[in-house]
């Protein structure tokens, strides 16, 4: 599923949000609606899809490090917030994603504090939770994708229905880019680039959305929307990782296939 907030939304779907590992369409959701209520009937999806594929190419590959981080007051008062960081691999048409552990929960792992079930299958669909996925886009906009059970050794295709279930938030867009650039196109450019970032601002009602696009290596790398009442809040923050460029595939080499309904016995 891919996770939209159009402004204003209940504060529990912004909580909602920081629990997605690939979804950061709720810090831009306003802008494409915007942009595409405009937009001429007389595209065809196929010419899109073209369009699409041709960035996706000349794209350069970079590893990256994006933390997100979400903050809500809710109704009752709770305030509630949550972070997590993932490292993403971007390669032509392909990603890598993996969740990046604290150090406190590896030293508890390490000591043997998980969970009393071992890796079999019966169990095997909360250990995907959180485990590394494999994503490609072919040329024609279709999209796989695969999450890595390393203690299985296993390479587990995930089929649409299931998408959400793993993590991934159903647009390849989101991930690739952080935000699209297609949904920079309805934002007001603020000033020059400086230091080969460009700022991007868009309101919503009562939401404000601002985007710090990397220019050159194409992606975002900082992502605020915020409300004016101060009680909802996302930031998406992304570094570019050192050279060489990582190859965590190199690893699942020969580990076995199975589909998501394995997971499910």
């Amino acid at each position: 599923m891919t996770l939209s907030l159009p402004a204003p939304r209940a504060a529990r779907h912004i909580y909602a949000a920081a629990l997605l590992a690939c979804s950061v369409s709720a810090a831009w959701a306003a802008e494409p609606a915007k942009a595409a209520a405009s937009a001429p009937t007389a595209a065809v999806p196929a010419d899109s899809v073209a369009r699409t594929t041709a960035a996706v190419q000349a794209t350069p590959e970079a590893d990256l490090r994006i933390t997100y981080e979400a903050m809500s007051v809710g109704s009752d008062g709770v305030q509630r917030s949550s972070v997590y960081t993932n490292r993403v691999y971007r390669r032509k048409a392909q990603l890598w994603i993996e969740r990046e552990m604290p150090a406190a929960l590896r030293q508890s792992q390490d000591h043997g504090h998980d969970h009393a079930h071992g890796p079999h299958a019966g169990h095997a669909h909360d250990e995907a939770r959180a485990a590394p996925l494999s994503i490609r886009r072919a040329d024609d906009g279709k999209v796989s994708v695969e999450v890595i059970l390393a203690k299985l050794r296993r390479v587990i295709s995930v089929d649409l229905a299931h998408h959400g279930n793993v993590g991934y938030g159903g647009s390849f867009d989101n991930v690739y880019w952080i935000v699209p650039p297609t949904a920079l196109q309805g934002m007001e450019r603020v000033g020059k680039p400086q230091n080969g970032v460009q700022r991007y601002r868009g309101t919503a009602g009562e939401q404000t959305t601002v985007i710090d696009w990397d220019v050159a290596n194409q992606f975002a790398r900082r992502v605020e929307r915020s409300d004016s009442h101060g009680t909802e809040r996302i930031v998406v923050t992304a570094t570019k990782l050192p050279a060489p460029l990582a190859q965590p595939w190199k690893a699942i080499e020969g580990y076995d296939k199975g589909d998501y309904s394995d997971l499910l016995d």
